[in-house]
């Protein structure tokens, strides 16, 4: 299983492709909150997205040989964009499988780094068998959003930073897609803060490791349409379960409504401009389901910022 050392490894190897962000005190969101509210931008990263750390974390390991053979992965925008400017910057040729309805602003970055982009169905399952195959016919590498070891140890460098920057965090408050950041996260906060406290915020709409904690086990389930679409995915990975189950305090669950109201409330009151996907910790709390005090440190992870301009001016207006 993932631990601490295996993250603070991905920190060295990352440190040229990413940035340190800040961690934000935001108190206009302390009353809504209910609780001292920081908030930690993972839109300020280059690809406007934490996703670049464990692409980075992954690419970085690549041999000589799988170098000069390429790259593959399955992605819904965050993911895929990470891979493309990593692969970018190291010369490396990347192809990215998405949905057949993307995320515009994510399309359009993917596609000005250079990678070429395929399109495979709705759900994370078909394009990653279509990422399969490219691997068995092209001989490319796999790099898995989030069921592949290193890049969950990427992502943990989030919370080396958030206890970095503030020792006394009390808890630490991360959108749930695929379950890869909160893996990571987890793993790095307990192994340097053990009495930290972690949640996990899923889309109302896609509560697979929700469904799966009270099943025992990983689960695929239907899901209905999100907004949230970083986390459009049906399945709960078998490996981030367990770690969700062994290192996460408890999953909160944001509806449709609550991630556009939350989305707004970035803009006038954070004034940060955050997608869908980032804020569903933000969304949770504030349907009352995050048991902290009014006194206790709550850091928020918002993953990014690569939003469609229409659906941000819809969530700005409503």
């Amino acid at each position: 299983m993932l631990e601490l050392n295996d993250v603070l490894q991905a920190s060295e190897r990352i440190r040229p492709y990413i940035v340190h962000t800040p961690l934000l005190r935001t108190p206009a969101l302390d009353e809504l909150i209910g609780c001292q509210v920081y908030i930690k931008p993972e839109m300020f990263q280059l690809t406007g997205s934490f996703k670049v750390r464990g692409a980075s974390s992954r690419i970085t390991l690549l041999t000589q040989q799988e170098r000069e053979r390429g790259v593959v992965t399955a992605s819904s925008g965050n993911h895929a964009k990470a891979i493309a400017y990593t692969a970018k910057k190291m010369g490396i040729r990347a192809t990215v499988v998405m949905p057949e309805n993307p995320n515009p602003a994510k399309l359009a970055g993917i596609r000005k780094l250079g990678a070429e982009v395929l399109f495979k169905g709705t759900q994370t399952g078909e394009r990653v068998a279509l990422a399969r195959q490219l691997v068995e016919e092209k001989g490319y590498t796999l790099i898995h959003s989030h069921a592949d070891f290193h890049v969950l140890a990427g992502q943990g460098t989030i919370a080396l930073e958030i206890l970095e920057d503030e020792p006394d965090i009390d808890a630490i408050v991360v959108p749930v897609g695929g379950g890869g950041l909160i893996s990571g996260v987890s793993t790095a906060a307990r192994g340097l803060k053990p009495s930290v406290q972690i949640f996990g915020a899923e889309p109302a709409n896609a509560p697979r490791y929700a469904k799966s904690l009270a099943a025992g086990e990983a689960l695929t389930i239907e899901t209905q349409f999100t907004v949230a679409d970083g986390t459009r995915c049906n399945h709960a990975d078998a490996g981030n379960f367990e770690i969700i189950r062994q290192r996460v305090d408890g999953l909160l669950n944001a509806s449709e409504d609550r991630i556009l109201e939350a989305v707004s409330l970035c803009v006038s009151e954070a004034k940060l401009v955050a997608e869908p996907s980032s804020v569903m910790g933000l969304a949770a709390a504030l349907d009352g389901q995050l048991p902290v005090k009014p006194g206790e440190k709550v850091c928020f992870v918002l993953t990014g910022g690569n939003n469609d301009l229409a659906l941000l001016e819809q969530a700005i207006h409503r």
